[in-house]
């Protein structure tokens, strides 16, 4: 059990899975995988064509571990989303066909009042499907500029824990600022944030990806570490959405990999869900 007291006397682990929502192909990934307990918890993102399908098997297991992915950016070609709040200006978040566009440059140019609307929009609706969300986070980083502080903030007030880390991968310069926030208003985030490759080089095979999967284990370090990744079903709808899709099915297969599960085993690390930062926040806050 995670506690204020031991946070730092184990390796702790969330083993969580991005895009629940987004295509058929990872809905059906993401169910799997967590009916087997090879992942820990997941994310919702509302806007996508395949959310319904992923909050209504939410809603009928109360204890998978769900956050909300929140989004604003769509990244694929011919597979799109947008916003889910029909606001003044939030044509302001689109292109011209109505979607969000496929990275976050735009995002610094957006009144931080129509994003923090349409964020708030999307916790809401995730609500109002009957899902609790366990923790907040951000599809592709995109509100890790200038609406970095939304994020915390969004959390303050739905009480619930963000994906945050003070020494990420790509820092953008604000972590401290930005950690001072969380503790101020008493919104708890991982130690550390990991995020598995999105592709991998032609000469880098599912081995290659485990054995770094596996290198990652036994590197970790005391505290509450999150290890992102995006898992699929290999099919003709995930190959037709994203070249990316071999990533997409190794991510599938690492946690039920035996070699894995055993580093897993042999660190003696603590599978843990978002579930249990946002039981410790509201600990804290006495919600």
């Amino acid at each position: 059990m995670l506690t204020l007291e031991n946070r730092y006397d184990r390796r702790f682990l969330i083993v969580h899975a991005d895009d629940f929502g987004m295509c058929h192909s990872t809905n059906r990934a993401i169910l799997d995988l967590w009916n087997r307990r090879a992942i820990t918890s997941t994310t919702l993102m509302v806007n996508c064509p395949w959310a319904l399908e992923a909050a209504a098997a939410a809603t009928m297991d109360p204890e998978l571990d769900v956050g909300v992915h929140l989004t604003s950016t769509s990244e694929w070609e011919r597979y799109k989303w947008g916003p889910v709040l029909n606001q003044p200006g939030a044509e302001t978040l689109t292109d011209s066909g109505g979607h969000f566009p496929p990275d976050a440059a735009y995002m610094p140019d957006v009144d931080p009042a129509i994003v923090r609307a349409e964020m708030n929009a999307q916790i809401l609706l995730a609500k109002s499907w009957g899902l609790e969300p366990t923790h907040l986070d951000n599809h592709m980083g995109s509100l890790r500029n200038v609406h970095h502080r939304l994020l915390i903030e969004l959390g303050a007030e739905h009480d619930l824990p963000v994906r945050f880390s003070i020494h990420p991968a790509y820092p953008t310069g604000d972590e401290a600022e930005i950690a001072a926030l969380a503790e101020e208003l008493g919104v708890l985030h991982p130690d550390e944030v990991i995020g598995l490759p999105f592709t991998y080089g032609e000469d880098q095979d599912y081995a290659f990806a485990r054995d770094h999967v596996i290198g990652l284990l036994r590197k970790l370090e005391p505290g509450v570490t999150e290890m992102l990744f995006h898992p699929s079903l290999d099919t003709d709808e995930l190959r037709a959405i994203t070249d990316s899709w071999p990533s997409r099915v190794f991510d599938y297969d690492l946690f039920e990999d035996a070699a894995v599960r055993r580093a897993i085993e042999e660190e003696g690390i603590v599978l843990i869900g978002w579930r249990e930062l946002r039981e410790l926040q509201r600990g804290m806050t006495g919600r």
